[in-house]
């Protein structure tokens, strides 16, 4: 009997260290550290970073103040930080930005090629400050997460700190389509309704999704805003961050009065109502066709932080918007025309959505060499592609410029009417510098 338990232990010893084993093979370390996360509190960073902000200019608050009625004599504002939140139609306002820093030959912050500054994470200052031009940076509308001291740190004295909010529903909508949470999550990918059974238990399902795409599940407005998860639903902290965003940016614009924004925009920074068209780049409002109200309720209940934001500066826009003088809504509906005059004028048909979002746009054939059509058409990663071969020029590798030219030619199927290859190969080869050491 003795030998039977001893063998007996023996298998005993096996199957526990083979569940051992299968357990910490199996376990999604970075998830579970997520769980874990959940039931501390959050720790300061070690060292304190010594740089302390000190203006060597102080402008004085009109420059800051939107004016009741534009002033064709006002001073043109070139630097901004724009802080760019996701799925809420920052595409179309940074292309506005793209082509007014690529007018007046501005430098915008990023890194080589690439649409965000080392999201969500902090942003690499010690590579910005080593890759800062002469004339320093006039533009930020890269995504990244807000972080004071970041911004002010990378920024001229005197910029523009502005960002986009968007309904809390439409948004949700739009990040779990364009992020593919249904994929992402496992347990979601054989319903037929992926909404009810994320809301059977949504803590518990968002614990599924990969890292990449977690911090968009729920408050990613507020989240892109600096709000740290763990106080999602402290009251306190979510208050906090309001009045934060009401002191640090100077303006907060909405997605559903977005012509409205972009008049009053222009009278902030002094531009010409030209600079504000815009076409859509993407689909924005076609995902909650269908959504019960329940769900609706279930939507603005999980992301109760970013419904509060949104809802404060709704609120805030209507007032700045009953401020301005009569004139606005005549530049409002001016805007609008200028709009419908360019797409009637450049595009002739609306292409199919690709790459999950995107809209694509034929030109033409009277415009098809009309570079304002073209650029107005391109998106933010081709855009972003063209303004770092103009800025990072001299330190790209050919196998980089090699990408941007591949990405581009593909993209063209899908969207003739954006940029072409042949539009800006012009930027790798200037008259003074050699010529690159590929093929073109």
């Amino acid at each position: 009997s003795s030998g039977i338990n001893a063998e007996y232990g023996i298998i005993v010893t096996i199957l526990v260290l083979y569940v051992c084993y299968y357990t910490l093979t199996s376990i999604n370390w970075p998830k579970a550290q997520r769980r874990l996360k959940t039931k501390v509190e959050a720790r300061p960073p070690s060292k304190e970073d010594p740089w302390v902000y000190q203006p060597s200019k102080i402008y004085p608050p009109e420059w800051y103040a939107i004016p009741k009625h534009f002033d064709p004599k006002c001073q043109a504002k070139q630097n901004l930080f724009f802080l760019r939140t996701h799925q809420t139609g920052t595409s179309s306002v940074t292309n506005i930005f793209y082509r007014y820093g690529q007018e007046y030959d501005l430098n915008f912050v990023m890194q080589p090629l690439k649409l965000n500054l080392n999201y969500p994470g902090r942003i690499n200052m010690h590579y910005l400050e080593m890759m800062k031009p002469k004339k320093g940076y006039n533009i930020l509308c890269q995504y990244m997460r807000y972080h004071k001291m970041d911004a002010l740190r990378v920024m001229p004295d005197g910029a523009i700190f502005l960002t986009l909010l968007r309904h809390p529903v439409d948004q949700f909508l739009s990040v779990f389509h364009n992020f593919g949470i249904k994929k992402e999550i496992r347990n979601l990918q054989p319903h037929h309704n992926p909404y009810q059974e994320f809301f059977r238990n949504p803590r518990k399902i968002s614990l599924m999704a990969s890292d990449e795409v977690f911090h968009f599940v729920q408050n990613s407005m507020s989240f892109d805003l600096g709000l740290n998860p763990l106080q999602f639903k402290n009251n306190t902290a979510v208050d906090n961050l309001i009045k934060r965003i009401d002191e640090d940016f100077h303006f907060v614009m909405i997605l559903e009065l977005l012509d409205e924004c972009l008049v009053l925009l222009r009278r902030l920074m002094c531009w010409d109502l030209n600079h504000m068209v815009y076409v859509k780049l993407s689909v924005n409002n076609e995902y909650s066709t269908g959504i019960s109200e329940e769900i609706r309720e279930q939507i603005l209940d999980w992301n109760a932080a970013d419904k509060k934001l949104y809802d404060h500066f709704y609120v805030k826009m209507q007032g700045i918007i009953a401020e301005q003088g009569e004139d606005f809504h005549e530049e409002v509906r001016k805007l609008k025309k200028i709009n419908a005059e360019f797409w009637r004028e450049c595009y002739n048909n609306v292409l199919p959505v690709f790459d999950g979002n995107k809209i694509g746009y034929s030109l033409h054939d009277t415009h098809f060499d009309n570079r304002t059509c073209k650029v107005l058409a391109t998106d933010d990663v081709t855009q972003t592609h063209v303004i770092g071969l103009r800025q990072f020029k001299d330190s790209l590798p050919p196998s980089d410029i090699l990408m941007v030219r591949n990405h581009m030619q593909n993209l063209n199927k899908f969207n003739p009417a954006m940029l072409k290859w042949t539009d800006v190969k012009k930027a790798l080869d200037p008259d003074d510098a050699p010529k690159p050491k590929i093929d073109l």
